[in-house]
């Protein structure tokens, strides 16, 4: 390793020669590195004697997948089900929220713009992951050159478990919102006896149980790998399609709210931006999924990547936008507090907590990562440390759901974050150092990268209100503009 970072330039900055140059050296010393600790077994674990005929331990393999238990690998199929899923979490359910402070066809616009940003940025740290064979942005952000690299790697898992978290106490709001209506009816309490519940606490002997036995419901499904989880994660597919459906009949019977705004400009379109890249920010969870795709390659995952965002666009666009027009600018921010009470609303309520208990392990894996790489490179044996981290997360994000009500200002908040995180700091720091030399124009499209998602992270964490009311003064084209011969200026 010292003799690799002597070989590293002192900074992220210099001239463009010397960086190339300095690229060559460090993937040199990184495949020589690769190499010295490549698979080979220790002399205390080595193979057995030609005598001991019987050894089928793992101890006894040479391959190092199965001497340290590695899952099986997901096949595209899953691996593309399982990218779905993971962007279908609380996150969708604030869209038609901040739908409203947009407009309709800004918010289309928007949606295509944040997946196709992210699609891109996930594939330049899924190239690099594959030269580099690092599977969790630490890892990967620590082969930057020089002094930066643990550092970056430090701080990219800091934020990574922050954000993360963030989303994961989301995900066990929206279980517990899902299922207490039920319980209150049962015990014979009102939905405002709910709301009471997050402000005063008073029936904190409801909601606790509720997000005791939500995280009692994700637990199992943390310790699952890819390939099983691809069961889960249709299913919670079919369920948010069966909820875009409803939302869907409530439109036509109710008709399109007249006060929704086609087209308009203000300051939600930011918060329509955080809200989006809550959803679809996966760059944190896809090195971990990489990692388990049969026969990889990036350009296996590519095609992943690519169905997984076409869906998630269509999917996106119809159920805010129908939202939004089906329920009007007063939406909730969790718009499953917007279903009636009726069956087709009730299951679509039960329904929403199974897509989110698909969705919550996946989010994991990007947490868990890096601690089970690390008991790997230790050779501890077991991964008693990793465990005990998953259990540890499910439990204290229970806890935290306590705290959290409003979930529309949460998703904004975590999704500014992540943008200055996931879009900005590990893909920009990536393209720049660890894809092998590059022109010009790369360089500076890195450097816009880094630039632009600071500055939108920033404006994110500013704007965390839709807005709403500004977009009423501001709308060039409302609903209430159809019945005229107005046309949007």
């Amino acid at each position: 390793m010292a003799a690799r970072e002597a070989m590293c330039l002192e900074g992220l900055d210099g001239d463009q020669d010397a960086h190339d140059v300095q690229y060559v050296r460090l993937e040199e010393a990184t495949l020589a590195e690769l190499k010295a600790n490549s698979p080979a077994v220790p002399p205390s674990r080595g193979r057995a004697s030609s005598d001991d005929e019987d050894c089928n331990s793992l101890a006894c393999s040479d391959n190092w997948e199965e001497r340290h238990k590695r899952p099986p690998r997901a096949s595209l199929t899953s691996m593309t089900v399982n990218l779905i899923t993971a962007g279908l979490g609380a996150g969708i359910l604030s869209l038609p929220w901040a739908t409203a402070g947009t407009s309709f066809i800004a918010g289309v616009a928007i949606t295509a713009v944040v997946l196709a940003l992210n699609a891109w940025t996930i594939m330049i740290l899924v190239e690099a992951a594959d030269r580099l064979q690092a599977f969790d942005l630490g890892m990967l952000l620590s082969h930057l050159p020089g002094r930066w690299g643990k550092c970056a790697g430090l701080f990219c898992n800091i934020l990574t478990w922050g954000s993360v978290f963030l989303c994961l106490v989301s995900d066990v709001v929206v279980v517990a919102d899902s299922v207490e209506p039920f319980l209150l009816t049962w015990i014979g309490r009102s939905q405002a006896d709910a709301n009471a519940i997050t402000t005063s606490g008073a029936l904190w002997w409801v909601r606790g149980p509720v997000l005791a036995v939500a995280a009692g419901m994700v637990l199992p499904l943390c310790f699952m790998d890819q390939q099983h989880l691809s069961f889960s994660s249709s299913l919670g597919i079919l369920v948010n399609i069966y909820i875009f459906f409803v939302v869907l009949a409530i439109l036509i019977k109710g008709g399109v709210n007249s006060d929704c705004c086609l087209l308009g400009f203000g300051s939600g379109q930011i918060t329509m931006f955080s809200s989006l890249m809550q959803c679809a920010i996966l760059q944190m969870c896809v090195l971990p999924m990489y990692e388990e795709l049969e026969d990889r390659t990036p350009g296996k995952f590519g095609r992943a990547v690519a169905v997984a965002f076409t869906f998630l666009f269509v999917l996106f666009t119809a159920f805010s936008g129908c939202a939004y027009l089906a329920f009007g600018p007063g939406v909730e921010s969790n718009v499953i507090m917007n279903f009636p009470q009726s069956l087709f609303g009730d299951i679509a309520r039960l329904g929403m907590a199974v897509v989110i208990i698909a969705v919550y392990p996946i989010m994991l894996t990007s947490m868990i990562a890096p601690i089970r790489h690390w008991e790997e490179a230790r050779e501890f044996g077991t991964y008693q440390r990793s465990r005990f981290a998953t259990l540890a997360i499910v439990v204290a994000s229970a806890v935290g759901a306590i705290f959290a009500s409003d979930l529309g200002t949460l998703n904004t908040m975590n999704g500014a974050i992540q943008v200055s995180a996931f879009i900005a700091f590990a893909p920009g720091l990536t393209g720049l150092f660890l894809l092998g030399p590059k022109g010009i124009p790369w360089r500076g499209l890195m450097y816009a990268l880094l630039v632009g998602g600071f500055a939108a992270s920033t404006l994110g964490l500013l704007y965390t209100d839709n807005a709403v009311a500004e977009l009423s003064d501001s709308c060039r084209w409302g609903i209430a503009h159809l019945g005229s011969n107005e046309l949007p200026y």
